[in-house]
């Protein structure tokens, strides 16, 4: 079943942290997530955070309810208490994922390779970005190319070659058909290469084209790393 979304927060009440720092980790274990927010200043700087950039933050949760996305948001103090890193309890968090029930739609293009939309069934689409090559389930040497029109959809392609520029602009244009009531929870183009993740800005160019502030890495990939 699809449940709502209701976006990171801090919890409740107070109760849920206290409660969660007197808890063994092996009984809050099961309820760690990996949830995607945009600019995380409001929820303060202590967070077991990974930072793509200031507009696009993964963040460590405890899921507080199997019926809703909703969620308190992990700081340094769980770890502590815990005697974990942050990348344990990274790692927890990631492997809970594998679990959650997503749909997965694959669509043809006039490149060579396909767009994917992930959405989410038991937890946020989005978040599975940070274990997309679980999702991919092929070799992506050269990396994929994400967009996040709502915070449970995922759109996601990967890349083969120099055929697969076009896809660019094709993303580009899936994800404004999908972006719901709103603002998206990025309008960035994000490069997921080998783990790491890049957020580049986006805007509309002209004829249904895309304008991408390509950083470095990323230019030299298309103009240089893909083969013909």
């Amino acid at each position: 079943m699809n449940v709502p979304y209701r976006g990171p927060h801090n919890g409740p009440s107070h109760d849920i942290h206290a409660r969660l720092l007197t808890e063994p980790f092996q009984n809050a274990a099961p309820y760690l997530r990996v949830v995607l927010t945009g600019d995380p200043t409001a929820l303060g700087g202590d967070k077991l955070a990974y930072s793509v950039n200031p507009l696009l933050t993964a963040l460590l949760c405890f899921r507080l309810n199997p019926s809703s996305y909703e969620a308190a948001i992990l700081d340094r103090r769980h770890a502590e208490a815990w005697g974990l890193t942050k990348q344990d309890l990274w790692f927890t968090a990631l492997g809970n994922m594998a679990h959650d029930q997503y749909d997965l739609q694959s669509f043809p293009t006039n490149a060579d390779t396909a767009v994917n939309v992930v959405h989410g069934i038991t937890w946020p689409g989005s978040a599975h970005v940070m274990r997309l090559v679980e999702i991919m389930r092929e070799p992506a040497p050269f990396g994929a190319v994400v967009m996040l029109p709502s915070p449970n959809t995922m759109l996601y392609a990967v890349l083969h070659s120099k055929r697969s520029r076009p896809i660019i602009p094709f993303i580009y244009q899936t994800f404004q058909s999908l972006v719901e009531d709103g603002d998206p929870l990025t309008d960035q183009l994000i490069w997921w290469r080998n783990g790491q993740v890049t957020g580049m800005a986006t805007r509309p160019g002209e004829g249904g084209s895309v304008q991408v502030s390509q950083n470095r890495e990323f230019s030299f990939l298309l103009d240089h790393e893909l083969p013909d």
